[in-house]
């Protein structure tokens, strides 16, 4: 496994880590994906006409439920079992809005469910409309202007959407601690190749980890969770804190309630995307990098 691809999976995934990092059983999907993505569009026709069959599906299933966590269920378990794939966003050479179904990861599989939902409570079916939400939700101004205009750190990705007043951060004002600023990417310039050779875009990633420095992000710590479960909804943004140095948040899930069991969607770097068989409190619990959980909330969106 190459250093960029650790330094990509540090970023995102890691999290799914026990305390030791060890080869994906995916790697040889993540060649193929990442060498199709090198060479092709970054969407496909036929991905394309997938995603608008599932906003048909969608919308004529919110029209009947009109319930915000069952549809962002219903788009979460639409893309159950696509092979988990580290480093698609970066894989590209210059910035581009990646869209595939043939690979996901932990943030992805998050902006994916969400954007979809976001589309169908619009009233919306088509790709394009689809593809506007995920821009806004996954770049700073919902623009594409180069590698920094995507919200790398999830901390970031959160604070962010709560100012666009897309989603809703939780628990924030009852006496939790704080999560530690991120640094890791200006710390390890070298892995990133975006960024390695490019001053300029080294600073830019600079100034985003000095603004974050100055912003509050609460969690919940690990030990506390079965406090606030009996609040979580399906369909809640999850962010595991890690207690990796320089990072924030290093995995990522959608809530699934069944009942009074938190449980919790994810592309899982053991293979695919996947009901977790753990419950969140559990796979915490598991995992020594892991210290505690962010929750946040889709709002209803704007035309």
């Amino acid at each position: 496994m190459s250093t960029l691809f650790v330094s990509l999976l540090l970023i995102g995934c890691q999290g799914e880590s026990s305390g030791t990092q060890s080869a994906s059983p995916t790697d040889q999907n993540t060649e193929t994906v990442q060498s199709a993505l090198a060479d092709q569009d970054v969407t496909t026709e036929e991905d394309s006409a997938s995603i608008e069959l599932w906003l048909t599906e969608g919308l004529a299933y919110w029209r009947q439920s009109g319930d915000v966590p069952s549809l962002i269920a219903h788009y979460a378990e639409h893309q159950l079992g696509i092979t988990y794939v580290g480093g698609l966003l970066d894989e590209p050479d210059t910035e581009q809005l990646v869209v595939t179904l043939d690979g996901s990861d932990c943030v992805i599989y998050v902006e994916m469910s969400l954007a979809m939902a976001m589309t169908t409570m619009q009233a919306r079916t088509s790709y394009d409309a689809f593809r506007e939400n995920l821009k806004l939700i996954r770049y700073r101004e919902g623009e594409i202007d180069g590698y920094p205009s995507r919200l790398h750190y999830f901390s970031d990705w959160l604070l962010t959407n709560q100012e666009k007043d897309l989603v809703d951060l939780q628990f924030q004002d009852e006496g939790l601690p704080d999560i530690e600023p991120p640094d890791f990417m200006s710390r390890n310039r070298e892995n990133y190749r975006h960024m390695a050779g490019d001053d300029e875009i080294y600073r830019e990633i600079r100034a985003m980890e000095e603004r974050l420095s100055g912003m509050r992000l609460a969690y919940i710590p690990q030990e506390r969770i079965p406090e606030f479960e009996d609040r979580f909804q399906t369909g809640d943004i999850l962010g595991f804190v890690t207690t990796i140095e320089g990072l924030d948040i290093t995995h990522t899930g959608l809530v699934k309630m069944d009942g009074d069991r938190a449980g919790f969607y994810h592309a899982s770097m053991t293979g695919s995307v996947i009901v977790d068989p753990a419950t969140i409190h559990e796979y915490t619990n598991n995992r020594r990098n892991i210290n505690g959980i962010v929750v946040a909330r889709l709002t209803s969106p704007q035309m």
